[in-house]
């Protein structure tokens, strides 16, 4: 009678089969997240080294950094569908909390980090640095606890 109280409380719910779709489908939306944030540091290093052959030219500094703005515009939607994935899943609670936290660091944090890291102090671009490192992690943790657990249908 006991074995049989165990087996029953330790067993699985099913999972329908279009939560396990939007935990697959995060899993990769994760990964795209992730190779996108890791681009953002030679991006990153594009716009330095394209703004120095022109040092004085405010808008040539800009342009140069075109790509690592633009590919942070991505970033911004891809937490915002891995946030719509997540809730749909319902795989756990971080698959929709984490890209919260990640959609505020890209859009919010970030913004106000680069702006007073050219105008104020170049430690704010430092804390810029150190914040896309932090959003390169949240992405990597994403995808790999996707790896690691994912939904089964049972």
């Amino acid at each position: 009678m006991s074995s049989t109280t165990t087996e029953t409380s330790n067993a699985v719910k099913p999972v329908p089969s279009w939560r396990v779709v939007c935990d697959v489908l995060f899993k990769w939306v994760a990964l795209l997240g992730l190779v996108l944030a890791l681009l953002q540091v030679p991006f990153a290093a594009l716009g330095f080294w394209g703004a120095e052959e022109k040092p004085g030219d405010q808008a040539w500094g800009m342009a140069a950094f075109e790509w690592h703005s633009t590919n942070a515009m991505i970033l911004y939607a891809v937490a915002i569908v891995l946030f719509v994935l997540g809730v749909l899943s319902l795989a756990n609670w971080k698959v929709w909390v984490l890209p919260i936290v990640l959609f505020l660091l890209l859009y919010f944090v970030q913004g106000i980090l680069v702006g007073l890291g050219f105008g104020v102090s170049k430690w704010y671009g430092f804390l810029h640095a150190l914040d896309g490192v932090l959003i390169i992690a949240g992405f990597a943790w994403l995808y790999f606890d996707r790896m690691r657990h994912p939904l089964r249908k049972s």
